[in-house]
């Protein structure tokens, strides 16, 4: 262009420019099928068209973790907790390692806890927090609380629970222990104890710190507490206590000051602690137990623990165990699926009202990273844990 030339029109140029390609969404699924998840959530932050892009076609979805346990020698093997990430759609194909972690000098894993994408694993010996999305683990210190009470008559085999969660006030997450100081139990029916709660706040603490406050009332031992809208809930064990329980022991992590949230007042009489369970289904808190025929199993919803409105939302047939062998763990689309005893899973669609395929977990195929085989040659599957997971990036 000379100099004092007129410049073309805007629109002259534009269609001078070579336009964007058009790329199909079966290609655009495979390329996003090809990257980590660690990089498709960084990609999903640049713009709403990425994010919608990502959304659409990548696997950041909702998912079943699978950890199994495995039997060597007749004792559980616990040296390596592997995760496995299920998804309908891979029927038929080997899981796909999620994260292998070290866990050589621990004995006896608890269940898992998951937030936001970060996953607890706790065990008599060790508690970890990891990001499966990042591959980042941290290992908690060791804490006096670990240590097991006095020996004596009765006393349970187990000592120790644990919570994790997120506190909205400091927006940090926090991992809770409870803990036996000390238990008697002569056999009479009296039962004499001590108890105590730890907390580890991650990112600020460096060592476990005692609340205020003991715990009020004693706790399932091994059993992991539900998360809900800032508290940890776990089910009070009327056997320890020696008496009907007034409800789910429930811990603030803002404040971390204890209370008790009622269950729902047609159910007290029925309700025993050790059958039932609970969890988050679509941010909303359910309580699983047995109806009072018998054959069902009621699920009852609330959206508050400090003052819960419940509401028997469903009623399905029982047609193997009940809570807490029988529990729901996540809703996708129409269908809540149930953790069904130790070894298989049940999917319940809510339209139907009727089951739908039930898989067992030790037929489906899994790759070993430690032997890079499929399966576990030599072991015989002792039990699952099964817990819904989101991939994120939190930092740890």
């Amino acid at each position: 262009m000379d100099d004092g030339e007129p410049a073309p029109p805007a629109a002259q140029r534009q269609s001078k420019k070579k336009s964007m390609p058009h790329i199909p969404h079966e290609l655009v699924e495979v390329i996003l099928s090809h990257l980590p998840v660690e990089s498709l959530l960084r990609f999903s932050r640049v713009c709403k068209a990425w994010r919608s892009t990502i959304s659409l076609h990548a696997s950041v979805k909702p998912c079943l973790l699978i950890s199994p346990q495995t039997l060597r020698d007749g004792k559980v093997h616990s040296d390596t907790v592997i995760l496995y990430r299920w998804e309908d759609s891979r029927q038929g194909a080997a899981l796909p390692v999620v994260h292998a972690t070290d866990m050589s000098s621990d004995v006896i894993m608890h269940g898992l806890a998951h937030c936001d994408g970060l996953i607890l694993l706790p065990s008599e010996a060790a508690v970890r927090v990891l990001n499966p999305a990042t591959r980042r683990t941290l290992t908690l210190p060791w804490s006096p609380g670990a240590e097991p009470p006095p020996p004596g008559p009765n006393v349970p085999l187990y000592h120790q629970s644990f919570g994790f969660g997120h506190d909205p006030r400091s927006n940090a997450y926090k991992v809770a222990r409870f803990f036996y100081r000390s238990i008697y139990a002569p056999g009479s029916g009296e039962c004499l104890y001590t108890t105590g709660m730890e907390v580890f706040t991650i990112g600020t603490d460096q060592h476990w710190r005692e609340t205020t406050k003991d715990p009020p009332y004693p706790v399932f031992t091994r059993h992991t507490a539900t998360f809900y809208k800032g508290s940890l809930l776990w089910s009070i064990d009327e056997r320890v206590l020696g008496h009907k329980p007034p409800g789910f022991l429930r811990f603030s992590l803002e404040d971390e000051a204890f209370g008790v949230m009622p269950p729902p007042p047609s159910c007290y009489r029925r309700l025993y602690y050790v059958w039932c369970a609970l969890a988050e289904l679509r941010g909303e808190l359910c309580l699983a137990f047995k109806g009072a025929n018998m054959k069902t199993i009621e699920l009852w919803m609330c959206d508050n623990t400090m003052n819960p409105q419940w509401n028997q939302r469903y009623s399905i047939n029982a047609i193997s165990c009940s809570p807490p062998y029988f529990n729901p763990i996540a809703v996708f689309d129409d269908e809540i699926v149930f953790k069904d005893w130790h070894f298989s899973t049940r999917r319940y669609n809510l339209k139907t009202k009727t089951y739908q395929d039930e898989f067992h977990m030790k037929d489906l195929q899994y790759h070993n990273p430690i032997t890079g085989m499929l399966g576990y040659q030599g072991r015989r599957f002792a039990y699952f844990d099964v817990i819904p997971y989101t991939p994120s990036l939190v930092p740890i």
